[in-house]
């Protein structure tokens, strides 16, 4: 199969398994907004972040060992050993974060004024269902490593289908029934096992027997956690982004302020994740380019979807001006939370014309080895924010975050593409040298 054949093939898979999420959540939201009222959904939203952020604790090795199993010149014996030492470090990691959960969220749930809305049962049922989420969460992690290197992205959105399925949909006509959060963890545990006993029967496949179970590998695991604290950096910078601003504004503003924030927050972010699932198919593929009479194809692919991305950003912002407070409208029902969150949009809708532009190049830098750039931007980028939100949140409210946002990545989004571009040169010039 060709090149952008296989590109496009794996791109629509991850596409498919993301615009059904998009839509199912689209319906959700407004749903869950309805039945479990502003603060209690800000608090829903709140605590549901600690599992996004629990999941960037791999420290890097999840794009370490997909790109180790990716790469044309891995061994079968290094392939098993990749694995072995992958699930021992990540069972480990599981373990350390389900406890550290439990123990930041009993601290929070007591020390935080927007967690008044909620009764104190339903809180510790609630912080007893995300902690094992977590574990299972992690677990699954490792196992998807797996049909991302082997390009399987059929079998790799498995778990969007499921646990995203259970987040939306089911959660949402749950909610109609039982209007409690807790309940509504418990639900998406349920669907976090089903995937989890999905991949180790696919796992089986690959690495059957004693090649299954988890045996750390020292000179392996240098090797992963080389690459991956390289990338780790920039991973967690990610979800720091993502997550801070619910600290931030249930800190200083109001629960409130967490839901008319975190709704165009998510608007923007399932945008960008339209470009990030094409990223996740360009990671291993671009991994498997790098030899001499390839890699000019793979700079020829990269200029035609940046090309692309900068068109689709240019959409996006004129289609949030124009019809994008009609919108929230019609689709949240709630003028209040209108009011206040159609302006952020505006304001993120060019955050996302520039940020859109970063998720390929970044998996090119991976591909490269080259991790650590990437990882620096983001967490340049997330400094810039978190320091220009402070000074901005006390005087501008909600909409001072978005202010901070678009200021942080009209710095550094051009330097990274500046960079990228360079470094690309440069392999390229190492393996297809010009004729003297």
């Amino acid at each position: 199969m060709s090149i952008k054949r296989n590109l496009i093939k794996n791109t629509g898979f991850n596409l498919a398994g993301y615009f059904y999420l998009l839509l199912a959540s689209f319906f959700s939201i407004s749903i869950l907004l309805n039945n479990l009222g502003r603060d209690v959904f800000g608090v829903y939203l709140f605590l549901t972040s600690f599992i996004a952020l629990a999941s960037v604790f791999d420290f890097g090795i999840s794009n370490a060992v997909i790109r180790k199993l990716s790469l044309p010149q891995t061994t079968k014996e290094e392939k098993v050993k990749t694995w072995k030492t992958s699930f021992a470090i990540f069972f480990s990691l599981a373990f350390i974060l389900f406890i550290g959960i439990i123990t930041l969220l009993l601290y929070l749930s007591r020390s935080m004024p927007i967690f008044e809305h909620i009764d104190i049962s339903t809180i510790n049922w609630s912080i007893v269902f995300l902690a094992i989420i977590v574990f299972i969460n992690h677990l699954n992690t490792h196992f998807l490593n797996l049909p991302q290197a082997e390009q399987r992205f059929d079998i790799f959105n498995s778990k969007t289908i499921l646990v995203g399925t259970a987040n939306t949909v089911i959660c949402a006509v749950v909610s109609g029934f039982y209007p409690n959060i807790a309940v509504l963890y418990s639900v998406q545990l349920v669907f976090h096992l089903f995937t989890f006993v999905y991949m180790i029967f696919y796992a089986i496949k690959f690495f059957p027997g004693r090649d299954f179970s988890p045996s750390y590998d020292r000179v392996v695991g240098r090797e992963l956690f080389s690459f991956g604290l390289r990338n780790f950096i920039g991973t967690l910078a990610g979800q720091i982004e993502n997550q801070f601003s619910n600290f931030i504004l249930g800190a200083l503003v109001s629960a409130k302020a967490v839901t008319s924030f975190s709704i165009p927050q998510s608007i923007v972010a399932k945008g960008a994740g339209v470009i990030s699932q094409f990223a996740q198919a360009f990671f291993p593929l671009s991994a498997s380019l790098l030899e001499k009479d390839r890699i000019k194809k793979l700079k020829s692919l990269v200029m035609g979807i940046e090309g692309l991305t900068l068109v689709g950003g240019i959409l996006a912002v004129t289609l949030s001006y124009t019809i994008g407070e009609q919108f929230l409208t019609w689709w949240l029902k709630d003028q209040i939370v209108v009011q206040t969150a159609f302006p952020v949009l505006k304001v993120l809708s060019f955050y996302f014309l520039l940020v859109s532009l970063t998720p390929v190049p970044t998996a090119l830098l991976q591909g490269l080895n080259k991790p650590q750039i990437p990882s620096f931007f983001g967490a340049l980028t997330v400094a810039i924010e978190i320091i220009l939100a402070l000074i901005l949140v006390p005087s501008f409210g909600v909409i001072g975050v978005a202010y901070a946002y678009l200021a942080s990545v009209c710095f550094t989004v051009p330097a990274i593409l500046i960079v990228t571009w360079k470094q690309l040169d440069r392999e390229i010039k190492k393996l297809d040298p010009p004729q003297q």
